[in-house]
C-alpha cells in the first residue's frame, strides 16, 4: 500500500488523488481526440470536464453518505463525512456526471448521445486508472480469499489483516479490455447512443460480477448488492436504447 506519496510538512500528495488527476487527465485527452473527429466544440469538452469533477466527484461522495452513513452521525458532523478520506463511490460519480452532461447539452443544443458517444472510451480508461488510486490507498477491496494474488490492507478503507481479492486490480484490467473493445468501435457507422450503450452494457456485466467477491453494501433484494442493481439497471439501459436506434440511420461517418 502506498497511500501518501510524498510530504512535506503538513502538506501530502496521496496517491488516490493523483490517480483521480491522471484519470481525469487522461479521460480529457481521449475525449478531446473524440471531440475532434466527430467536430464537437472545443469549448464545450473544457466545460464537461470541470462538471465531470464536479458531478463525478461530489456525486461519489454523495452516494457513499447515503449508503454508509446513518442520517443521525451525518447531521452530528456533516463535514467530517463530507471532508473525510475515501469514501467515493463509482455509481454515484458515474450518475452525477452524467446527469450535469445531459444539462449542458440540452443548454447547448447538442445531441446528449453523440456527446455521450465521443466520451465512452474516456469514462471507461478514466475508471481503470482511477482504480489503480483505490488499489494504492486500500479501498474497494474484496472478500476473503486464499488464492496466489490475494493482499491484506492492513490500513485500508477500512483495514484488513486478512488476505483479500484485489477487486481494484480485476476492475483496472477489466475496465482497461472495455476501453480497447469500445477504441476499436468507435469509428463504426452506427446512430448516436450506440457506443455509449455499448459502454454501459459491458461496465455493468463487469461491475455485476464483481460485486459477488466484494464487500460492498447490500440492497433490500437478498445476495444482491445496491452496486448490481445499478448494474441491472444500466444493462437494460444500454439493451433498450440499441433496440431503440436499431433502424434509425447511422451518424455522418467522421475520419
Amino acid at each position: 500500500m502506498y497511500p501518501e506519496l510524498l510530504r512535506i510538512g503538513n502538506f501530502a500528495i496521496s496517491s488516490f488523488g493523483l490517480m483521480v488527476a491522471l484519470a481525469f487527465l487522461a479521460g480529457y485527452w481521449i475525449a478531446s481526440l473524440e471531440f475532434k473527429r466527430k467536430k464537437l466544440d472545443d469549448k464545450l469538452l473544457g466545460n464537461i470536464l470541470l462538471l465531470s469533477m464536479l458531478g463525478g466527484i461530489g456525486g461519489a461522495k454523495l452516494m457513499y453518505i447515503f449508503e454508509n452513513v446513518p442520517l443521525s452521525d451525518f447531521i452530528s458532523s456533516p463535514f467530517t463525512h463530507i471532508f473525510s478520506r475515501g469514501g467515493l463511490t463509482f455509481y454515484g460519480g458515474f450518475i452525477g456526471a452524467v446527469l450535469l452532461f445531459w444539462i449542458l447539452t440540452v443548454k447547448n443544443k447538442v445531441s446528449f448521445f453523440k456527446v455521450m458517444d465521443a466520451m465512452a472510451p474516456a469514462l471507461a480508461i478514466g475508471h481503470s486508472i482511477g482504480r489503480i488510486g483505490c488499489f494504492l490507498v486500500g479501498d474497494d477491496y474484496g472478500i476473503k480469499s486464499d488464492v496466489p494474488w490475494a493482499v491484506a490492507f492492513p490500513k485500508g478503507l477500512p483495514p484488513t489483516t486478512d488476505p483479500v481479492h484485489p477487486t481494484q486490480v480485476y476492475e483496472v484490467i477489466l475496465m482497461g479490455l472495455i476501453f480497447f473493445v469500445l477504441w476499436k468501435l468507435r469509428k463504426r457507422n452506427t446512430p448516436d447512443g450506440w457506443l455509449f450503450s455499448i459502454l454501459i452494457i459491458l461496465a455493468g456485466i463487469e461491475r455485476f460480477l464483481i460485486e459477488f467477491i466484494r464487500s460492498t453494501t447490500p440492497s433490500p433484494i437478498p445476495d444482491l448488492s445496491v452496486a448490481q442493481l445499478i448494474a441491472i439497471g444500466l444493462i437494460v439501459i444500454g439493451i433498450l436504447k440499441i433496440i431503440s436506434i436499431k433502424n434509425k440511420p447511422a451518424s455522418k461517418k467522421t475520419a
